[in-house]
């Protein structure tokens, strides 16, 4: 049941309307999200389907180009040939003939630009369309002689428009099988294979003029009859395929008997081609029932291409119904279940609210005196409720017996007052508290209560006021009058029983006689007050501590170097934090600039407090002290300092030392000195170095003389290097398990954010740091110095 309380307190702070729209919102909202993704998903297949069949459109008039450009060619081919040798009559009816394939041409280009200008955005075709426009105009007008030959660039060009169209129109992902087989074929096997054809064409051109077939145009050939007879198989296999793999099972009646001439036409030509290779290098040899086969097996080819694009379209535009008809399948199913969830949700708001209406009536007139049972025709759990409230009725009427029984025999005196201060009624019991002998007797003698039964006049009103506020006290105290005139303490527990209008009716409650305890309180209180004098004496004194304290912690952070300060260093991006353990912490940091030198420190006196808040003091002195006066040998510098702050813990005996580090900087490079914890420099690149101080000092302030423990050593820094100094409040900080936080945790932190400010850095250090100490108590003062090379 605990995991269902926040359910539960928030199912009953709302209405059932408001239940059910909750509920059903809750449910619609995820149920909303799948049909949107789902919908989504046959959308994005339409249009991913629709492109293709963009793309058909575009083939098209592609494949007249395809058709009648080489045709063009070969017919300028042989009119070169002829021509070269004489000019006659042939020359009229060719270049008449080349007239009407331009036509063709022309009107080919004119729908494709038609195209283009509706569908160039969807599959980008505009600029390459008007290159080969352009060129085709280029080719047209052209009055070289042997033309012909240039319209192999042209070619070129159309064949990678075709596989442009191919890739930006989806028709190379084409997911079905049949349909990607008849792609397939439309779009790489059969325009392959007519360029196959076209090429042999060529050579038999070249060959019927010669009258002789060279070796190289042997081996040419060779190369394309066994291409096309890759090209045949293939597309024969390829097409069975999409025969077998296809639904509807209307791909093999309309493809089989074109695929069957085409398959037939191929291997014949082939078996013709090879005759002409196998002929001697010179022959006479007749181009007419040869050519006429090429011709043939060329319109077969696309015969068979119109055939595959036709049937390609309509399985297009069939799945695309398909999607449709899913599509809204899915929303007709949605919309019913959706009424359905609104009907049946409306007729239990009404089953609920007829049973809620049925026990207001049985509850109002139990009130006012009568006996009701509520009828219910219902199995749910409102009939759990309604047997719940007969079980109730039954138990308030016996209870009522019992309660007489309670009011007569209790300990405690109950009583039932008027709001002008009259008893309505009382028990025995507190007719005995109040000195009476029955309940007849106290209810005669005591007419008023504000005056006959309170010691002080004015206590009546004070209750009053209190229950017109809160309607119910507990514990109100008071002394009254007995009987014979002597006084006792009693406590009262009482309610206000109110009206319909809110207006208070009468009073009703208990009486405890509390005198006993209340004599013993009065006693008590003498000695708290003798107590409090002296807790009012200590707590001056503690005050006087802390305003000492107090100003001593605040002239720690007055001397300690500002942001602003800090900004004006040139060459370093420097950034300081330090958090004491106590009011008054023992870490000391430092930056101080002096004619273009700087002096950075960092140090720990031991323990923290007062005294070691003031060692930190002197020692801040002492370094700008020495700052002044030019000392820039740092073993003297420091021996120096050791000297002094040795002197001023003798003065005080104090058994108080620090460790100290101090670094002095100039264009990059780090002279160090003093003992103090590790120096950890993590370089831009992310390569991490860590310098032991253990061997450059001695504690400062323990022994007078430490010269012969100082030494020095040198550090550079380049380009966005890292440099980070820290007090070991930092690395020895617990969590709640006593793990300490660690010299390699905080390494690793500074490495992740080395590429940023040194503000940055120092921010995700304390984050983390404060991240690892969770609700643990800080134990000691936490220091923390980032310097970043500019």
């Amino acid at each position: 049941m605990t995991l269902f309380k926040p359910a539960i307190a928030l199912m009953n702070r709302l209405k059932y309307p408001q239940k059910f729209f909750l509920i059903s919102l809750l449910f619609v909202l995820p149920l909303a999200l799948v049909m949107n993704l789902l919908l989504s998903e046959i959308n994005s297949r339409i249009e991913f389907t629709q492109k293709e069949i963009y793309g058909n459109a575009y083939l098209r008039p592609l494949n007249q180009l395809w058709q009648h450009i080489p045709r063009r060619q070969l017919i300028l081919q042989r009119q070169f040939y002829k021509d070269t040798q004489s000019f006659g009559q042939i020359l009229h009816s060719q270049s008449q003939e080349l007239i009407d394939l331009q036509n063709k041409i022309d009107q080919a280009f004119i729908k494709l630009t038609n195209v283009d200008r509706q569908l160039g955005k969807v599959v980008q075709t505009s600029d390459k369309l008007q290159d080969i426009k352009f060129a085709w105009i280029s080719l047209r007008d052209s009055k070289e002689f042997a033309s012909f030959r240039n319209h192999d660039a042209l070619l070129e060009q159309l064949d990678r428009f075709r596989i442009h169209i191919v890739d930006f129109s989806n028709l190379i992902l084409d997911p079905d099988l049949d349909t990607y087989y008849l792609m397939d074929a439309s779009a790489v096997k059969l325009p392959e294979m007519q360029k196959l054809l076209h090429q042999i064409m060529q050579i038999e051109a070249e060959v019927i003029f010669k009258k002789e077939i060279s070796n190289d145009n042997k081996e040419k050939l060779i190369a394309c009859i066994s291409l096309l007879n890759n090209y045949n198989n293939a597309i024969a296999a390829n097409l069975e395929r999409a025969f077998n793999n296809n639904p509807r099972q209307n791909l093999r009646n309309s493809l089989n008997i074109p695929l069957r001439n085409f398959v037939v036409s191929v291997s014949e030509f082939n078996a013709y081609t090879n005759e002409l290779v196998r002929q001697e290098n010179k022959f006479n040899f007749t181009d007419s029932f040869y050519r006429q086969e090429m011709e043939s097996t060329l319109d077969d080819s696309f015969t068979l291409w119109q055939q595959v694009v036709d049937r390609l379209d309509e399985l297009l535009t069939y799945r695309i119904q398909g999607f449709e008809q899913r599509k809204q399948f899915i929303l007709i199913f949605i919309a019913v279940i959706f009424i359905t969830i609104i009907y049946l949700f409306i007729g239990f708001y009404l089953a609920v609210m007829q049973t809620v209406n049925q026990l207001d009536i049985a509850s109002k007139q139990m009130t006012n005196g009568g006996e009701i049972l509520v009828n219910l025709n219902s199995k749910d759990e409102l009939s759990m409720v309604v047997q719940s409230f007969n079980n109730v009725a039954i138990a308030l009427r016996e209870s009522e017996a019992k309660y007489r029984g309670i009011f007569e025999n209790s300990v405690d005196g109950i009583f039932q007052t008027t709001v002008n201060g009259k008893y309505i009624s009382v028990n025995p019991a507190l007719a005995q508290i109040y000195g009476y002998d029955s309940v007849a007797q106290m209810l005669d003698e005591i007419v008023d209560i504000q005056t006959h039964l309170y010691v002080d006049s004015d206590r009546r009103h004070q209750f009053q006021q209190l229950m017109e506020v809160n309607d119910k006290i507990t514990n109100f105290e008071s002394q009254i009058y007995k009987r014979d005139r002597s006084t006792i303490w009693i406590s009262e527990n009482v309610r206000a029983i109110r009206d319909r209008q809110g207006n208070i009716i009468y009073y009703e409650g208990t009486v405890e006689d509390i005198n006993q305890r209340k004599i013993a309180e009065i006693a008590l209180e003498k000695a708290n007050q003798q107590i409090l004098a002296l807790n009012n004496r200590l707590k001056h004194e503690n005050m006087r501590m802390s305003s000492e304290l107090e100003v001593t912690r605040k002239l720690q952070q007055m001397i300690l170097p500002k942001e602003q300060e800090l900004s004006l260093i040139l060459g370093l991006d420097i950034a300081g934090f330090m958090e004491p353990a106590a009011e008054v912490g023992g870490d000391y940091y430092d930056v101080l600039q002096q004619h273009g030198r700087i002096k950075i420190g960092i140090g720990d006196v031991t323990g923290h407090g007062l005294e070691s808040g003031v060692l930190m003091i002197m020692v801040q002195t002492a370094v700008r002290t020495l700052l002044q006066s030019e000392e820039n040998d740092p073993v003297r510098f420091l021996d120096t300092l050791n000297r002094t702050i040795y002197g001023n813990v003798q003065r005080m005996s104090s058994d108080k030392n620090l460790t100290l580090s101090l670094i002095d900087y100039e264009h990059g490079k780090l002279t160090l000195s003093g003992q103090h914890e590790e120096i950890i420099v993590v370089r831009q690149n992310g390569n991490l170095e860590r310098f032991d101080t253990i061997d450059l000092g001695f504690p400062i302030g323990l022994e007078e003389e430490i010269s012969d423990f100082l030494a020095q050593k040198q550090i550079h820094l380049d380009l966005g290097d890292v440099m980070v100094l820290y007090t070991d409040g930092i690395t020895e900080a617990e969590n709640e398990s006593r793990q300490l936080y660690g010299v390699d945790r905080l390494c690793e932190v500074v490495r992740q954010h080395v590429e940023e400010s040194a503000s940055s850095i120092r921010q995700a250090v304390i984050d983390d740091l404060r991240s690892h100490i969770g609700t643990q108590k800080i134990y000691d003062d936490i220091t923390l110095l980032v310097l970043k090379q500019k």
